[in-house]
């Protein structure tokens, strides 16, 4: 490849839709294609791009022979060395339900097999050779697949930690890919959701409009902040307009953190810090000065939240206090006081958390008690008291298993329950929800799951 080379996204696969093209060449981006029908050379051909400096990002769809390709001697160099590609690169991968799915998952899920004319014939996007090898192994994408042959590659796909979405149409699959492509060409560097009712929610918000303010004063103006409210929340997004930064949003986000404490503690250290980023003594002087007086205000919000959201509880949870012998309302409140977290234990993109560590007072009390106003108390900070069981399920299993993707997953459950939620990122969340869920059975963990598989798949439509 020539250091003159043009920047390209790279489509893997049948996954060039029109729609996608169409989105990719209004922006003015190059792109190109290459398939995984072909031999173990093109897959190195196809690393070789992935890892080029001048590829923005992969779209890849596996299917059934791709799986079953990856499973055999001679690919098996050519796989690991494909996947591990893209993993270090933007990157999403595309796989339909009757590849990556097991038999008992797809009937959990009641899916109709797709109509075999929504096929997209791609072949005539192909070079010669390419359709060629094509038209020798075309296959019917609905034969079933070896169990084996899934579990291994799903595990390689797992493993890497890979942005897999299993998907059912063909629309649905197009839908994913559009979204993806936005927010690539974009520079999307995070997007959550909020619930209304969470506790410091409003304060979150403030926190971020500093945060925001700070990024443009400190040389990072092109990165931006947007976002929707619905009635039921607020999803929150940054975008970069000079790609992803070295260690992603958080460790601005560190930075920012430590900027503002440095503003109520230690100013003198907070107007060096602006001064080394260009910003005149006096300019620095006074922005400072009004970081920090915002900033008591808003450790003010807090605290007054806080108390707030306990004597809220304390009058909610009263009836519990009556029902069980030898308790008193101010048990109740010893109790509130140490499961609330204190406004210190704020995530503003993960939210604030139960206290995990309560002390031997809270529990000497009666296990019923606790257990119901830790309940309520659970559902009440993380603004979850309005949605229904199932999606609260989902969140627990999240909690639990969600590893480095919580704070996505979560977002994609409150993204699934809320109407008001844009189309296009509730079906991205079905998705990553389905193979969450897929994921965990794989795992052994699938006691009760295909109940919330069946409500995953339903819970919006897609024709």
């Amino acid at each position: 490849m020539t250091t003159d080379e043009p920047d390209y996204f790279l489509f893997v696969g049948d996954v060039d839709s029109e729609s996608a093209t169409t989105k990719l060449r209004s922006s003015g981006v190059f792109y190109l294609k290459k398939l995984l029908s072909s031999k173990p050379e093109n897959w190195t051909t196809i690393v070789a791009m992935i890892t080029s400096p001048h590829c923005r990002g992969a779209l890849v769809v596996l299917r059934r022979s791709d799986y079953e390709a990856m499973c055999r001697p001679e690919y098996e160099e050519a796989s690991r060395a494909l996947l591990n590609a893209l993993a270090d690169r933007s990157h999403v991968v595309l796989v339909h339900e009757a590849v990556f799915l097991t038999d008992e998952q797809r009937a959990a899920n009641d899916v109709s097999p797709v109509e075999r004319a929504m096929e997209i014939d791609v072949t005539h996007a192909l070079s010669d050779e390419d359709r060629a090898f094509f038209e020798s192994i075309r296959e019917d994408p609905f034969r079933a697949i070896s169990d084996a042959t899934r579990e291994r590659v799903n595990a390689m796909l797992r493993d890497r930690q890979l942005n897999v979405f299993p998907y059912r149409t063909n629309v649905e699959r197009s839908i994913i890919a559009s979204g993806f492509l936005e927010d690539n060409e974009r520079h999307l560097l995070f997007r959550f959701y909020v619930p209304s009712g969470r506790l410091y929610a409003q304060e979150a918000e403030a926190l971020l409009g500093l945060f925001r303010e700070w990024l443009g004063q400190t040389g990072h103006s092109r990165v931006r902040q947007e976002g929707y409210s619905t009635a039921a929340g607020q999803v929150f997004e940054f975008f970069s307009g000079d790609g992803q930064p070295e260690g992603g949003l958080s460790r601005y986000f560190e930075d920012f953190s430590s900027f503002l404490g440095d503003c109520v503690a230690m100013p003198a250290a907070a107007i060096a810090q602006l001064i080394a980023n260009g910003v005149t003594e006096d300019a620095a002087t006074i922005i400072v000065s009004r970081y920090a007086t915002r900033a008591r205000r808003l450790s003010l919000d807090l605290k007054q939240r806080r108390e707030e959201r306990v004597l809220s509880l304390k009058h909610e949870l009263e009836n519990i206090v009556l029902e069980v012998d030898e308790l008193k309302s101010r048990d109740l409140e010893a109790v509130l006081d140490e499961l609330l977290p204190p406004p210190a234990a704020i995530g503003v993109i993960e939210g604030p958390k139960l206290n995990p560590s309560p002390s031997l007072t809270v529990n000497n009390f009666n296990p019923q008690f606790i257990n119901e106003v830790a309940g309520s108390v659970v559902q009440n900070i993380a603004g979850t008291v309005n949605l229904g069981a199932e999606a609260k399920q989902l969140l627990e299993l999240v909690a639990t298993f969600g590893g480095h993707e919580r704070t996505q997953l979560e977002t994609a459950v409150h993204e699934l329950e809320d109407g008001g939620a844009r189309g296009a990122e509730r079906v991205a969340a079905r998705g990553r929800l389905k193979r969450f869920l897929a994921d965990l059975g794989n795992r052994g963990l699938g006691v009760g799951l295909d109940v919330l598989q069946g409500y995953v798949e339903h819970k919006i439509g897609v024709s």
